[in-house]
């Protein structure tokens, strides 16, 4: 009945819509706790709040200006916390790329075939240092002893997460996350690198969303949910 009200809702609320169609893959768990890696400016947790009813997202967001926004965006909720940091492989300080178009910046170097394939102009503005957490030290940081849903958004750095955070993964019921089909940062994983280590792992892939193509029409990007058998 829960679903079906979704999909009537869905057909009067074009936000919900947008959110409901974006997010269809996502198992139909209760999700409690929500990592929101990449966070930009909300975007995601904005639409999952549309569908469901956490009890904490954790945000987090390397570039510092966009945290500020972001802290300031939901400081009157108090399920949601924000961090200003990159999560990765190591615990310390990187190196971040700002790109000319801010939703591109990583900590991977972009591939200048970016430009072309998207049409706009995708080189690196400048680079600053951030702090960087693996996801065990967020996890212990946030006293997080089960995550239920894991997006990451981080423009190549999903490996290093992943890698880094491999030991905690059996603590993760469902992984939302960027995928890629050509290497648009130098070190980031294809998609079906990523299928495999996470197939190894004990996670199923549920589906594919927002498909990106190139201006050339290649495959070039899409989210992937997967859950925890």
């Amino acid at each position: 009945m829960a679903r079906l009200g979704q999909q009537i809702r869905a057909l009067f609320d074009k936000q919900y819509r947008r959110a409901f169609r974006n997010l269809r893959h996502l198992p139909r768990l209760s999700y409690r706790h929500v990592i929101d890696a990449g966070a930009n400016y909300g975007a995601f947790t904005d639409a999952f709040l549309l569908l469901h009813r956490p009890d904490r997202i954790v945000l987090v967001e390397a570039i510092p200006e966009l945290a500020i926004k972001l802290r300031a965006r939901y400081a009157a909720d108090p399920r949601i916390s924000v961090l200003s940091a990159a999560l990765s492989d190591r615990n310390g300080e990187a190196a971040f790329e700002i790109n000319r178009s801010e939703a591109s910046s990583s900590l991977l170097p972009i591939d200048a075939r970016n430009s072309s394939w998207f049409g706009r102009d995708l080189r690196v503005a400048h680079s600053i240092t951030v702090p960087t957490l693996t996801l065990p030290e967020l996890m212990a940081r946030e006293k997080l002893e089960r995550v239920d849903l894991l997006k990451l958004d981080l423009q190549g750095a999903e490996r290093l997460v992943l890698i880094g955070g491999a030991e905690v993964l059996d603590r993760v019921q469902v992984i939302y996350s960027e995928v890629f089909f050509e290497e648009l940062y130098a070190g980031a994983w294809l998609f079906w690198d990523m299928n495999e280590f996470l197939s190894r792992l004990g996670f199923k892939l549920c589906g594919l969303s927002n498909i990106v193509h190139a201006a050339d029409g290649d495959l070039v990007q899409a989210n992937a949910t997967f859950r925890k058998l």
